[in-house]
C-alpha cells in the first residue's frame, strides 16, 4: 500500500504555481531566443535534360530576402541529377530542422519520394509535376502541394491553338509514364471539341525503335505531331522524323522544352513549336530574372520561386501559430484576404513580416495568383501558358495567356504593420499599363529593378487603372506611406502629374513624355525617337523587296508622331519611290493594348504587299508578330526596347528608347540628392534613343546606324526646331 501524502491541496497549489511560473519563464526565454534560420530542403536537378528549374534563381531569391532582414533563409540543396533521389529525400526528411522540401522534378520521382517525406509529417511542394493523375493519387495527402497547374489545362490550350491555326489532323505521341498518360487520356476529347482529328496515337518507351515510329506517323499523314515526351525522347523523335523526310510539324508539350533540345539538335531544332508554363507577365518576374542572369527564365523557374515563397510564408505562419499543423498553416497562407503582396524580395519580406504579426495578406507569386482549391495536389487554380517556337537557335515565346480568368493587378498600396519604417527613400512608379506590354512599362520596370539591386529604397507600383485611388491620396495627402519620389510614365498622366505635384510640393515628381510644369519639384523627360526612326526608315527601305513598307501604331497621338515622321523621312531619303503606309489600331490610349486588332491590321498590310512593318502599338506588337509568322515574307522593326526576342528570325531591328536607363537615373538622383527640376531631352545625338540591329541581321545592316547617323541627327534637329519650339 502506498502512503497517502499530507496536505494534498497545498501540494496541488504548489504544483500549479510551479507550472505557471515555468511557463512564464519559458515564454520569456522563447521570446528572447533567436529561432534560427528557416531551413528549406530542395530536391531538384542541377544538370541534364530535366534541369529546367533554376536553382540559381532560387538561391538569388533567398539571398535577396535575407538582405532585407527578418529570419534568415537557408536552402539545403541536393542535386537529384547526381546520386540517389530516395537517399537524398531520406536525409532531408530525417532532419529535425527541415519541415518543407521543394521538389521533385518528375512524376516518377514523386512516386519514389512522396511517402518518404510526407509520412514523416513534412511538406513536399513540387514546381513541375504537372500530370493530372497526381491529383487523384494524392487527394487524401494534404502534405503534398504543387505550384504548377495540372496538364488538363495545357491539353485544352494546345488544341485551341490548332483550331485557330486551321490544323485538322494530328498524330499523338505520348511517353509511357503518368505524364504521358494524362495527355493520352485527355487529348481525344479536347481534339473533338476543336474540330481536330487524331489520326494515330502512340505510347512510347525509350527502348522503342524511333525510326519505326516515324514511319508509322508518315503513313498517318498528319499536319502536326503532338509529342508529350521528355527532352531525350523529343530529340530522338525529331531526328527520326527528319530522317524519314516527314513534312509534319513537331509540337512539344512543356516537358519537352529544355536547353538539351537546342544543344542536341542544333539547326534541326528550327521551327519546332511547343507550349510551356510561363511566369505571369504582369509581375515582371521574367524581366527581373533576365536582368539578374542574362537569360530568360527556364520553363519552371517561376513555379520553383513560388514554392520558395510558400515555404517561407508557412514558416512565418508557424511562428505565429506554432501549434498549427504544417498543412493547415500552408492552407491558411494561400487563403489570405488582406493587402495584396507580390513576388519580389521586398514584397515577400513584407508579407512574411505581416504573417508573423498575425496579418493575413493575399499573396501572389511569380507564376500568378497563389490560390488553391481542394485538394492541394490539384495545384493552383490558374497559371499562365505560352506558345514557343525555336527561332534563331533560341526559344521565342508568344504572349502568355492564363489558363483561367485572372484579375491582373499590382500589389497593394500600403505595407502593414510597419509602413514607412525603412531606412531608404520611398519611390512610387506609375505605369501606363500593368507590366507585360513588352515595351514601355516593361522597360521602366527593368530600370526600377536594376535600381533595387543597386540602392536601398522601398518601391510601390501602380498603373493607369489606379488613377482614381492616386487622385484621392494625393489630393487629401492621406498617405499610409508617403513617397519621396514619384515616377509617372506616359502622356496620359500629364494633367494628373501636374495636379499631384502642385498639391504636394514636398514630393519630387519625375515624369516621362509629359510637360515641363515649371515647378520646383518636377522634372520631365522627353525622348525623341525621330532620329532612331529615321534610321529604321532607311533600313526598311533597303530591306523591302516590294517597295512597300508600313507602320502599325497604337493611336494617332503626339508621342507617336516622331516615330511615324522619322520613319517616313528616312525611307524617302534612301529611296523616294518607296511607299509608306501608316495604320492606327485605335483612336486613343487603349489602342496600345489591342494585340488582336493590331494583328488584323498587319495582315491587311501584308495583303497590300507591305513586307517591312514598324511596330509602335505597345503590347499590341505581339499580335503583329503572330500575324507575321502566319503570313511569312515580312520583316518587323520593334519599339522602345530590343524586341528581337519576340521573333529572332523576323524582328530585324528595334527603335529603342533608353527608358530603363532613365528610370535608373531618376532613382539614383533621388538617392544622391541631386534631383534637378525642369526638362531633360534625350535624343539620338545624346544616346537617349537609337536603332538596335538584331543579331542575325547585323552583318548586312549594322552599317546603317553608322553610315546614316549624322544625316539622321541633322533631320532630327530640324524636326525638333519645327515641332518642339
Amino acid at each position: 500500500m502506498t502512503a497517502r501524502p499530507p496536505f494534498p491541496g497545498i501540494i496541488l497549489i504548489l504544483t500549479f504555481f510551479c507550472i505557471v511560473t515555468l511557463g512564464i519563464c519559458f515564454a520569456g526565454c522563447t521570446a528572447a531566443i533567436d529561432p534560427g534560420p528557416v531551413r528549406i530542403g530542395v530536391l531538384l536537378p542541377g544538370n541534364g535534360p530535366y534541369a529546367v528549374h533554376s536553382p540559381e534563381g532560387l538561391a538569388w531569391g533567398a539571398d535577396a530576402m535575407n538582405r532585407r532582414g527578418g529570419r534568415t533563409i537557408e536552402l539545403v540543396y541536393r542535386d537529384t541529377s547526381t546520386g540517389n533521389i530516395s537517399a537524398h529525400a531520406e536525409e532531408l526528411a530525417g532532419r529535425d530542422d527541415i519541415d518543407i522540401i521543394i521538389g521533385p522534378a518528375t512524376s516518377a520521382e514523386l512516386t519514389q519520394i512522396a511517402p518518404l517525406v510526407t509520412e514523416r509529417g513534412k511538406l513536399l511542394i513540387s514546381p513541375s509535376v504537372t500530370t493530372g493523375l497526381v491529383t487523384a493519387e494524392y487527394k487524401e495527402n494534404d502534405r503534398f502541394w504543387r505550384t504548377c497547374t495540372a496538364d488538363g489545362r495545357q491539353v485544352e490550350a494546345i488544341f485551341w491553338i490548332f483550331r485557330d491555326d486551321g490544323v485538322k489532323k494530328v498524330s499523338l505521341v505520348t511517353a509511357n509514364t503518368p505524364y504521358g498518360e494524362t495527355f493520352a487520356r485527355l487529348a481525344p476529347a479536347a481534339a473533338a471539341m476543336n474540330g481536330v482529328r487524331i489520326t494515330g496515337a502512340i505510347s512510347l518507351n525509350t527502348s522503342d525503335d524511333f525510326a519505326e515510329i516515324a514511319a508509322r506517323i508518315g503513313e498517318e499523314e498528319p499536319e502536326t505531331v503532338v509529342a508529350a515526351v521528355y527532352p531525350e525522347e523529343a530529340v530522338r523523335l525529331a531526328d527520326a522524323l527528319h530522317a524519314a523526310g516527314s513534312s509534319a510539324g513537331l509540337f512539344l508539350t512543356d516537358a519537352g522544352r529544355s536547353p538539351y533540345l537546342l544543344a542536341s539538335l542544333g539547326e534541326r531544332a528550327e521551327g519546332i513549336q511547343g507550349m510551356s508554363l510561363s511566369p505571369d507577365p504582369s509581375t515582371g518576374y521574367a524581366i527581373a530574372y533576365e536582368e539578374a542572369f542574362g537569360d530568360a527564365p527556364s520553363p519552371f523557374a517561376a513555379q520553383t520561386y513560388d514554392a520558395l515563397l510558400l515555404a517561407v510564408y508557412t514558416a512565418a505562419r508557424q511562428e505565429a501559430a506554432p501549434a498549427e499543423p504544417l498543412a493547415a498553416s500552408l492552407r491558411w497562407v494561400v487563403s489570405g484576404d488582406g493587402t495584396v503582396k507580390g513576388w519580389d524580395p521586398q514584397e515577400a519580406s513584407e508579407a512574411a513580416a505581416m504573417i508573423r504579426a498575425g496579418k493575413h495578406p493575399a499573396v501572389t507569386g511569380a507564376s500568378g495568383p497563389l490560390r488553391f482549391g481542394e485538394p492541394s495536389s490539384a495545384g493552383p487554380l490558374a497559371g499562365y501558358y505560352t506558345r514557343w517556337t525555336v527561332e534563331g537557335g533560341a526559344f521565342s515565346e508568344g504572349t502568355p495567356v492564363p489558363s483561367a480568368d485572372v484579375s491582373v493587378g499590382l500589389p497593394g498600396l500600403s505595407y502593414d504593420p510597419a509602413a514607412g519604417t525603412g531606412d531608404g527613400p520611398v519611390v512610387w512608379m506609375v505605369y501606363p499599363l500593368v507590366k507585360g506590354d513588352r515595351s514601355f512599362a516593361d522597360s521602366a520596370y527593368r530600370g526600377l529593378f536594376r535600381a533595387q539591386e543597386s540602392f536601398d529604397f522601398t518601391k510601390r507600383e501602380f498603373s493607369y487603372d489606379d488613377l482614381s485611388l492616386l487622385d484621392a491620396v494625393f489630393s487629401a495627402g492621406n498617405f499610409t506611406e508617403k513617397p519621396d519620389l514619384v515616377i509617372t510614365e506616359g502622356f496620359q498622366f500629364t494633367d494628373a502629374s501636374r495636379a499631384w505635384a502642385q498639391a504636394n510640393p514636398d514630393i519630387r515628381f519625375f515624369t516621362l513624355e509629359q510637360a515641363d510644369f515649371g515647378l520646383a519639384n518636377a522634372c520631365d523627360v522627353v525622348m525623341v525617337p525621330y532620329g532612331a526612326s529615321y534610321l529604321a526608315g532607311v533600313m526598311a527601305a533597303d530591306m523591302t523587296e516590294t517597295g512597300r513598307i508600313g507602320a502599325v501604331a497604337g493611336a494617332p497621338v503626339a508621342v507617336i508622331d516622331p516615330f511615324v515622321e522619322g520613319f517616313r523621312a528616312g525611307a524617302k531619303a534612301y529611296d523616294p519611290s518607296v511607299n509608306v503606309t501608316v495604320a492606327y489600331v485605335g483612336e486613343s490610349f487603349e489602342g496600345f493594348g489591342m494585340p488582336e486588332r493590331a494583328g488584323e491590321i498587319a495582315r491587311e498590310l501584308r495583303e497590300e504587299s507591305v513586307d517591312v512593318i514598324l511596330m509602335i502599338a505597345g503590347s499590341g506588337n505581339t499580335g503583329i508578330v503572330d500575324a507575321a509568322r502566319e503570313t511569312g515574307d515580312v520583316y518587323l522593326i520593334g519599339e522602345d526596347t530590343d524586341q528581337s526576342y519576340l521573333a529572332p528570325n523576323l524582328v530585324a531591328a528595334s527603335v529603342v528608347k533608353q527608358i530603363d536607363a532613365i528610370v535608373y537615373h531618376a532613382v539614383e538622383n533621388e538617392i544622391d540628392g541631386t534631383f534637378t527640376p525642369g526638362r531633360e531631352t534625350w535624343t539620338l545625338e545624346n544616346g537617349g534613343t537609337g536603332l538596335f540591329v538584331s543579331t542575325g541581321f547585323d552583318e548586312k545592316y549594322a552599317r546603317i546606324p553608322i553610315e546614316w547617323r549624322e544625316r539622321a541627327i541633322a533631320a532630327e534637329k530640324d524636326y525638333m526646331t519645327a515641332a518642339m519650339p
